[in-house]
């Protein structure tokens, strides 16, 4: 497909570039305020966590996900470990600007209003707020060149599992068969925002954006902060700029398909953290 101007002003595209931002700074903000709280900078004692651990880990947890999908085939398995996943997302969210038992309040109202309403605006809203937290558990105790090898070995493994291995492709597919959407859901239109999720599916008329996509480079702009704040910004502008290529790249394929999302986000991401250093 031809890009043109109109591709930039589709609500689809608006929509999807504010989720991608406000998550991604909203990640920073969570990171500053759970410092400011519990003086988490004066915990720079705490011994790092290597880049092999958190591979290891993510690999370890895409293959349960991936023998629960084919071997067990268990709805309600899944839906407990998203369930539990959001939660303590969540939690640290609420941490971050609650106390006690505020935060429990807060957590109750944010559960009550998804389980009930049960539509997009609501899943998107708590996909952001979970991840956001998440991203900043796991940035806060790595170094940054230990994010950046993360970062290239991840963006390697994405390629090859959309492209290649492509059970990434297989894992969404499970996952959407039952209901489990871990992604923003981005509607074409205005309308489709209060679509309830019951009517989403990878053949209606949504987009779907990763949690990976968010939360990769979320968790680089998080350890950029043992920087600076300034190396983080212009990390997270680097990531909105290689998401922006991302999408350009999406909608100028000759027939729609699904795509590694996370090679021009960090491409985008490391040549911000190297503008940092240049400015």
């Amino acid at each position: 497909m031809k890009l043109s101007i109109r591709h930039f002003f589709t609500f689809s595209f608006l929509f999807e570039v504010f989720l991608f931002i406000f998550t991604e700074y909203l990640a920073l903000g969570v990171a500053l305020s759970l410092a400011l709280k519990y003086n988490t900078a004066s915990s720079a004692t705490v011994e790092p966590l290597p880049a092999w651990q958190f591979i290891l880990a993510f690999l370890i947890a895409t293959v349960i996900l991936l023998i629960i999908l084919k071997y067990f085939k268990k709805p309600w398995l899944i839906q407990v470990l998203f369930y539990l996943a959001i939660l303590e997302g969540l939690w640290i969210f609420g941490s971050a600007y609650f106390n006690w038992p505020e935060v429990l309040y807060f957590i109750i109202g944010i559960l009550c209003f998804w389980l009930f309403y049960r539509n997009v605006f609501m899943h998107n809203i708590v996909i952001v707020l979970a991840i956001s937290a998440i991203s900043v558990l796991f940035g806060q105790n790595l170094m940054p060149s230990s994010a950046i090898i993360i970062l290239i070995i991840l963006g390697l493994y994405d390629y090859i599992a959309v492209f290649q291995t492509k059970h990434m492709v297989s894992m969404f597919k499970g996952l959407a068969e039952n209901k489990v959407y871990f992604s923003l859901i981005i509607p074409q239109n205005f309308k489709g925002i209060f679509k309830k999720i019951s009517e989403v599916s990878p053949q209606t008329e949504f987009m779907f954006l990763g949690t990976g996509d968010l939360a990769i480079p979320a968790i680089f702009i998080i350890a950029c902060l043992k920087i600076s704040l300034l190396t983080s910004l212009w990390a997270g502008l680097g990531a909105v700029l290689g998401f922006i290529f991302l999408y350009i790249l999406f909608v100028t394929q000759k027939e729609r398909a699904p795509m590694p999302g996370l090679p021009p986000i960090i491409l985008g991401c490391l040549l911000g953290y190297l503008i940092s250093f240049l400015l």
